[in-house]
């Protein structure tokens, strides 16, 4: 182990060891006024950079001819470590990284443990066989840039890999555009399988027909587009809605009076809404008597 002033274009940039998705040069440069004196460039014995490929693009597009390097005898196993646990403290990876980091040691030879896994970086993902088989589609470019951005997790992201191609990219711009909590996400897989499942049709004509489209520059649209999705599943639901519409027009009530149910009909009970012009039209109202005392 050694450091050395070296020339870049000696230096090789291969993806063997790459984990950067996306590279950040400029991030470097800041921890280099952080970290004065420390090499971010590290390479193995042929010249092959293990750590640093964000740090050796900011030095090129700088027209940087020669940078200190710290050389090591490392083999490829303990090179992939070194460049992710270095990573992870000084960056942190998004669950892409992590996924890429798996994916190229699941291609070393022998195959390397879950457990070796755990005990050499913290990482604590399930290498069951649902997430080998289903690996290369989540490091595909369909999935990238949600996973890249985390604006969905790991047991979502397995979940919609199991809808088609189309629905897949339907689902994913919405969790890429609208921020979803993770329960909010599995509620809404829950109910799109079952919609397509029942409808046999494509995800993009149920947002159509639903105009999902409207409700993303909304106010809390999370609300709104699990609304329709549900209305949309339960038909009962609607038929009860509808019922419910024809009956309060019946009541003719005043524009100052609002009914509403209960969420979802769960419960009989209903919400009376009045709007009066001041305190003193609310205590005329309640000496009427029409509310029992308790």
């Amino acid at each position: 182990m050694e450091i050395r002033d070296m020339k870049l274009e000696e230096i090789l940039a291969v993806d063997k060891f790459l984990l950067s998705f996306p590279l950040k040069p400029g991030l470097y440069s800041e921890l280099q006024e952080k970290l004065a004196g420390l090499p971010f460039l590290i390479i193995n014995n042929a010249n092959e950079i293990v750590f640093g490929v964000d740090y050796y693009h900011f030095l090129v597009s700088h027209d940087v001819e020669y940078a200190d390097v710290l050389q090591m005898d490392i083999p490829d196993k303990e090179a992939l470590f070194l460049n992710f646990n270095l990573k992870a403290k000084l960056t942190g990876l998004n669950l892409y990284e992590k996924l890429v980091f798996i994916k190229k040691l699941s291609q070393m030879e022998p195959p390397i443990e879950a457990r070796e896994i755990y005990t050499q970086t913290g990482l604590d993902i399930n290498l069951d066989n649902e997430l080998m088989q289903k690996l290369d589609l989540l490091l595909s470019t369909t999935f990238r840039a949600c996973l890249v951005e985390e604006s969905i997790g790991l047991k979502t992201a397995l979940l919609i890999c199991r809808l088609a191609p189309g629905d897949q990219e339907v689902l994913l711009e919405l969790f890429a555009g609208i921020p979803f909590s993770s329960s909010h996400q599995l509620k809404i897989l829950e109910m799109v399988e079952e919609i397509v499942f029942r409808d046999k049709c494509s995800l993009a004509d149920i947002f159509e027909q639903l105009r999902i489209a409207q409700y993303l520059e909304m106010e809390k649209p999370q609300k709104l587009i699990i609304d329709a999705l549900f209305m949309y599943r339960n038909p009962v639901y609607m038929e009860q809605e509808a019922r419910w519409e024809e009956e309060i027009k019946k009541l003719e009530l005043p524009g100052n009076v609002k009914v509403t149910h209960y969420p979802f009909f769960e419960k009989k009970e209903v919400e009376v809404t009045i709007r009066l012009a001041d305190v003193e039209a609310v205590k005329e109202f309640l000496a009427r008597g029409f509310f029992e005392k308790r």
